[in-house]
């Protein structure tokens, strides 16, 4: 697997989301390029957000569910919709991941468990690993970022050993900037989730073709 960049639109606003997601796909293409239904837009619009960024762009697309209970059915909502893969938190029960696991074997699908407010990552990558989660996902909440003055490059360390203990894809979320993507890259994450650092640059797909770059070179 190349490395990927995967763009969250964490914006309740339909519109916003659809067109950003359309222009993103259409200048820069869907190779590399994962189109993220984030949480706030989950939430605001459900499924249907999912399904109109699917239809719209083609491009893989992830339902960022954060999903705690009842994994088969949250999971089997959002491949209904079409989604590519879902999220599962790191702190919900093995059986809420099993479940989400195999309901996505079902629709050749992902399941992304998120280790965000996980007290110990690399332990629960570990267990996580072995139940064979198809991403582990590094995440430092943006809450989490603003009482400790974090981002995801400041655990750097952390991530790496994570990498090294694991044999699942990696994925890694957080306040990212321009610059930083290819260390990450370099030391063996697959999946480079950017937020406002794109959606709110002045050239939002200027700014993604950036990130691109970065990550391939």
């Amino acid at each position: 697997m190349n490395p990927v960049l995967q763009v969250a639109l964490d914006t309740p606003n339909l519109y916003e989301a659809l067109h950003l997601g359309v222009k993103l796909a259409t200048n820069l293409g869907c190779n590399g390029l994962w189109i993220e239904a984030g949480t706030p837009l989950l939430k605001a619009w459900g499924r249907i957000s999912v399904k109109l960024l699917k239809d719209l762009t083609n491009c893989v697309v992830v339902a960022d569910s954060k999903t705690m209970d009842t994994g088969s059915l949250e999971a089997e909502i959002f491949f209904k919709a079409g989604a590519d893969a879902i999220t599962v938190l790191g702190v919900a029960d093995d059986s809420t991941v099993l479940e989400a696991l195999d309901t996505a074997k079902k629709y050749r699908k992902l399941v992304i468990v998120d280790l965000i407010n996980c007290r110990d990552p690399v332990s629960r990558a570990i267990e996580l690993d072995g139940l064979g989660v198809d991403v582990i996902l590094y995440h430092v909440g943006i809450d989490v970022q603003r009482k400790r003055g974090l981002t995801a490059s400041d655990l750097f360390e952390e991530l790496e050993r994570l990498r090294k203990a694991v044999s699942a894809k990696v994925a890694v979320a957080g306040g990212i900037k321009h610059g930083e993507a290819k260390k990450f890259v370099e030391i063996g994450v697959d999946i480079i989730i950017v937020g406002s650092a794109i959606t709110k640059a002045t050239n939002p797909v200027e700014a993604a073709d950036r990130f691109l770059e970065e990550i391939r070179s």
